[in-house]
C-alpha cells in the first residue's frame, strides 16, 4: 500500500477534521459559482479511497470541517450560510452517495452517534448559533440530525436525540401565486422568502419553490409576481447566497433571462400595464445584473445562460464593464427613429406620451439609453439646452417604468467622469467630441430634434461644443451625476448595483461643502451594510499576498485552528482580517494576483519546508487540496486546477528535483503530495460529463430535485424504502465508481503520468547519491503500482464505442 493510502486511525482534535475536507468545506461555503455536486461526490469517495478510510469517517470530517466554519463565523449572514452547509447541503451530497437505503441509514446513523462525541466544536457551534437572537439555546447536533430525516437518511427508532422532535410538514400548494393565490403577491413572495431563511428542515424544498416560481411566472408572463419576486431577492441577498449554495446560477437566471428575451409591449394593452411591463422588465434585469457582477459570473455567461443568440446574453456579453454608446450609423432605422422620440419627448413642452411609452421596446430603449443622453449632453454643451432642461430630462427616468434606463445613463456619466481629464490633450479631443456628438445629433431625416428648437441650428450647435472646455464638460456632467444620485427618488438597489462605478467617479472627491456628494457617500455606506460581496477582498495587502498565504499555509499544517483562536482571544491580529483560520478568499486573491506560476511555487516551497517535519502528511493533504479544488469558479482557465496541475508537473517540480531534496523522509512525502494530486484531480470535462449523466439518468427515471425532495419529505413522515431506494440507484448510476468512470479520470492525468515516469528513468541513475532524491523515486514507484499504464477495454466489447467517445471528450478538455 502507497504511503498516501495508509490508514488513518485517529483524528488530530486540534485540527477537528481532516485538511482536504476543512478545504472543501470552506471552498463551498466561500467561493462562489460553488463547486458541483457530483465533484463533491467524487472528492469524498477519492478521500476515502486514497486514505483507506470507511465512509463514515469521511462524512464525519466534512460535518466536522462545517462545524468548524460555523464555530467561526463572525456575522449573521455568515452564519447562515454555514448552518445551510452543516443542516441541509451536506444531507443532500450524502443522499447521492448511490448506497442503498438500509446501508445509507447505518452509515449515517453511525456518523451521527460518533459526531455526538465531539462536544468541545457542538458547544462552541450552539453557543455561536446563540447569537443569532433566537432567545433559546441551540442544539446543533439534533437540527443535523433533524436535516438527516428530512432527507431519509436516518430510521427514527434508531436515533435517541429525535425521539421527543416531532415531525414537520412542508405543504408546496402552501405558497400559491397568480390567480390561484388568496394573497397579494407581495405578501406571498415575503412569506415565502421569509420562511426560507429559518426552516432548514425544509429549506431546500423551499429554495426548489422560488425557483419554480421565477420559471412559472417568466412562463405565464405573470410579470406582478416576477417583479416582485426579483425586487425582494434584490433586497435580502441572503435568500440568493442560499439557492446558489444549493443550485447552480442557471437554475435561478435562465427563467429571467427567458423573461428579459422575449418581453414585448402589447400596442393594444392600456398605459399601465404597460408601465407595469417595463418595470417588472426593469425589476428582472437589475437583478440578474446584481447577481453577475455579485458572484463574479461575467466571465461564464455561456454556462449560466441559455440563449447565447438572445438579447440578454448579447447585451450582458458586450457590456461586462460598462454600456457602450452607439454611433448613428450602427443603429437600425427603428433605434434612431425611437432615439429621435425619446430625445423630443425629454426635452420637448409636450413630456413622454403614453404612446411612446405603450410602442416602446423595453430591449432597444436599453440599448440605446447611452446614446439618448450622450447626446442630450453634447446639446447642453452646444447651448441648445441648459443644465436645468437636461437634468429634468434625466428626472423623467426616476419613474418606476424607467428605472432601467438609468443603468446606462450613470454608467455613460461614471465612464466620462473617470476617463476624462482636465489636461491640453484631452482638452482638444473633449472639445472635438462636444462637436461630433452635437452634430451627430439627427434624426433619420437629417435634422437634429434638439437644434429644430431654436436658430442654433447645426452650424452654431458645432462652434459651441468648440467654446467649452474639459474642465467645463466634467464639471457638467459631475454636477447631473451628483444631482441625480442625490435625490431621494434614486433606488438604493440601483446604487449598490452601480457602487463600483460611482465610486471611481466621485470617490476620490473631497465632501467638505459638498452637500450633494456627502448624500451619495453615505447611501453608498448605506446599501452596502451587511451585504457581503463574493468578489476578492479589499482588505488585502496586495504586495503581502504572497507572504500572507505562507503564514497561513504554515499555521494550518502547524496547528489547525489552535492559533487562530489563540490570537483571537488576545486580541492579536490575524492574517488578511479574516475570522478563518482557513481564509480560502486569502488563497482565492493570491491566485487572481499573483498568477498560477507563483501559486505553485509557494505551496511546492512551503511543502518542502514542512516535509521536513512531523506535519509533511497534513501539508501533501493541504497542498494537494489547493492544487486540485477550483478557486475561481468559472472564466479564467488559466487559473483552474488543470493549470495548476500543469504548472506543478511540467515546469515548478523540476527546480527542487532532484538536486534540492534534503532527506529520504522528505522526498517520500514529496511523491505523497503528486500522488494524491494527481489521484484526487478532476478535469472540468469529466465534472461535466458526470453532471450531464446524472441529468440523463434522472430524466430517464422521472426523477428531478422535486421529486428528490419531496421524497425526503415523505421520508421524514414515514419512511418509504422503495422510493429512497430509486432515487439512490439515480444518483448511483450517475456518480459510481465504475471502469469507465475510472478510465475516464485517467485519460485527464495519463501524459502527467507518463511525462513525470520518463524524466524520472532519465534522472534515475544519480538517485543513489541524493537520498531525497531516492525517497521521490521509491515513493511514485509505489504510486505507479497502484495505477498501471492506462490500455483500453478489449475491442468487440459492448461497452468500447461509448468508452472511446468518453476517452475523447476526457482528452479534448
Amino acid at each position: 500500500m502507497a504511503i498516501w493510502n495508509a490508514p488513518t486511525t485517529e483524528i488530530d482534535p486540534e485540527a477537528l477534521a481532516s485538511t482536504d475536507m476543512l478545504y472543501l468545506a470552506y471552498t463551498m461555503a466561500r467561493i462562489r459559482p460553488v463547486v458541483p455536486d457530483v465533484f463533491v461526490l467524487q472528492r469524498l469517495k477519492d478521500v476515502q479511497r486514497i486514505k483507506g478510510l470507511t465512509m463514515e469517517t469521511v462524512i464525519l470530517q466534512f460535518w466536522l470541517a462545517g462545524l468548524t466554519g460555523l464555530a467561526e463565523s463572525n456575522s449573521s449572514s455568515q452564519r447562515l450560510l454555514w448552518k445551510c452547509l452543516v443542516l441541509v447541503k451536506i444531507p443532500s451530497i450524502v443522499s447521492k452517495l448511490g448506497y442503498g437505503y438500509e446501508e445509507l441509514c447505518d452509515t449515517v446513523e453511525s456518523t451521527l452517534r460518533q459526531l455526538s462525541f465531539y462536544r468541545g466544536i457542538l458547544n462552541e457551534c450552539d453557543d455561536c448559533v446563540a447569537e443569532d437572537g433566537t432567545g433559546e439555546r441551540a442544539d446543533v447536533l439534533k437540527s443535523i440530525a433533524i436535516g438527516c430525516r428530512a432527507k431519509g437518511l436516518v430510521r427514527l427508532d434508531q436515533l435517541d436525540i429525535l425521539a421527543d422532535v416531532p415531525s414537520t410538514h412542508y405543504d408546496p400548494e402552501q405558497y400559491k401565486f397568480g390567480k390561484y393565490s388568496e394573497q397579494s403577491p407581495a405578501d406571498a413572495v415575503n412569506d415565502l422568502c421569509g420562511r426560507t431563511l429559518s426552516d432548514f428542515e425544509h429549506q431546500e424544498a423551499l429554495l426548489d419553490r422560488i425557483i419554480q416560481v421565477c420559471e412559472e411566472a417568466a412562463a405565464n408572463n405573470d410579470v406582478l409576481t416576477l417583479s416582485k419576486l426579483c425586487q425582494t431577492l434584490d433586497d435580502n441577498p441572503l435568500v440568493v447566497d442560499l439557492i446558489l449554495l444549493m443550485r447552480p446560477p442557471s437554475s435561478l437566471l435562465v427563467p429571467l433571462e427567458s423573461f428579459v428575451n422575449n418581453l414585448q409591449q402589447n400596442g393594444d394593452d392600456d398605459i399601465d400595464t404597460c408601465n407595469s411591463n417595463l418595470e417588472g422588465f426593469g425589476d428582472v434585469l437589475i437583478l440578474i445584473m446584481t447577481i453577475i457582477r455579485r458572484y463574479e459570473l461575467a466571465e461564464c455567461l455561456d454556462s449560466v445562460l441559455k440563449d447565447k443568440q438572445g438579447f440578454c446574453y448579447l447585451w450582458l456579453h458586450h457590456t461586462s464593464a460598462t454600456i457602450p454608446t452607439a454611433s448613428m450609423s450602427s443603429m437600425t432605422t427603428d433605434m434612431q427613429g425611437l432615439m429621435g422620440r425619446w430625445i423630443s419627448a425629454l426635452f420637448d413642452s409636450m413630456g413622454i406620451s403614453d404612446d411612446l411609452i405603450q410602442t416602446s421596446k423595453p430591449q432597444m430603449l436599453l440599448e440605446i439609453s447611452p446614446s439618448i443622453f450622450e447626446q442630450s449632453l453634447a446639446a447642453c454643451q452646444a447651448g441648445v439646452i441648459d443644465a436645468t432642461t437636461l437634468n429634468s430630462g434625466l428626472d423623467y427616468f426616476l419613474q418606476p417604468c424607467l428605472l432601467f434606463v438609468l443603468i446606462g445613463v450613470v454608467q455613460y456619466l461614471c465612464q466620462e467622469i473617470v476617463f476624462s481629464a482636465p489636461s491640453p490633450l484631452n482638452s482638444t479631443h473633449h472639445s472635438a467630441h462636444g462637436a461630433s456628438s452635437a452634430s451627430s445629433m439627427m434624426s433619420p431625416t437629417g435634422t437634429s430634434p434638439l437644434a429644430s428648437r431654436g436658430s442654433a441650428s447645426g452650424s452654431s450647435g458645432g462652434k459651441a461644443g468648440h467654446t467649452v472646455t474639459s474642465g467645463k464638460s466634467v464639471a457638467m456632467m459631475q454636477s447631473s451625476l451628483k444631482s441625480l444620485l442625490a435625490g431621494e427618488a434614486f433606488p438604493a438597489r440601483l446604487i449598490r448595483l452601480l457602487k463600483s462605478e460611482i465610486s471611481a467617479a466621485l470617490g476620490h472627491h473631497a465632501i467638505e461643502n459638498d452637500h450633494q456628494l456627502a448624500i451619495i457617500h453615505e447611501r453608498l455606506a448605506e446599501t452596502t451594510v451587511n451585504y457581503d460581496s463574493w468578489k476578492i477582498s479589499e482588505a488585502y495587502d496586495v504586495p503581502k499576498l504572497a507572504q500572507q498565504t505562507v503564514f497561513a499555509y504554515d499555521a494550518i499544517i502547524s496547528g489547525g485552528r489552535t492559533p487562530l483562536v489563540i490570537k483571537r482571544e488576545k486580541g492579536w491580529p490575524v492574517f488578511g482580517g479574516s475570522s478563518y483560520h482557513l481564509d480560502v478568499d486569502l488563497f482565492r486573491a493570491t491566485l487572481c494576483y499573483v498568477g498560477p506560476a507563483q501559486f505553485v511555487t509557494n505551496i511546492l516551497k512551503r511543502f518542502l519546508k514542512a516535509a521536513l517535519t512531523p506535519n509533511g502528511r497534513r501539508a501533501a493533504e493541504l497542498g494537494a487540496a489547493m492544487m486540485t479544488t477550483p478557486l475561481v469558479g468559472c472564466g479564467d482557465k488559466h487559473l483552474s486546477p488543470q493549470s495548476l496541475l500543469w504548472t506543478l508537473l511540467c515546469q515548478t517540480l523540476w527546480i527542487p528535483v532532484p538536486s534540492r531534496l534534503e532527506t529520504f523522509t522528505q522526498g517520500k512525502h514529496l511523491a505523497t503530495f503528486v500522488g494524491m494530486t494527481l489521484d484526487m484531480f478532476q478535469s472540468s470535462t469529466f465534472v461535466q460529463h458526470r453532471q450531464e449523466q446524472l441529468q440523463q439518468q434522472q430524466q430517464e427515471k422521472g426523477v428531478d430535485g422535486t421529486t428528490a425532495t419531496a421524497a425526503g419529505e415523505a421520508a421524514s413522515m414515514e419512511v418509504d424504502s422503495s422510493q429512497t431506494t430509486t432515487v439512490a440507484a439515480a444518483a448511483a448510476a450517475a456518480v459510481g465508481v465504475s471502469a469507465l468512470e475510472q478510465l475516464e479520470r485517467d485519460a485527464a492525468v495519463e501524459p502527467f503520468r507518463v511525462m513525470l515516469e520518463q524524466r524520472l528513468k532519465v534522472l534515475e541513475p544519480i538517485a543513489r547519491d541524493k537520498p531525497g532524491f531516492e525517497g521521490f523515486i521509491q515513493g511514485m514507484a509505489q504510486y505507479r503500482e497502484r495505477h498501471p499504464p492506462l490500455s483500453l477495454p478489449l475491442q468487440g466489447t459492448s461497452s468500447t464505442a461509448t468508452t472511446a467517445s468518453s476517452l475523447r471528450k476526457v482528452r479534448m478538455g
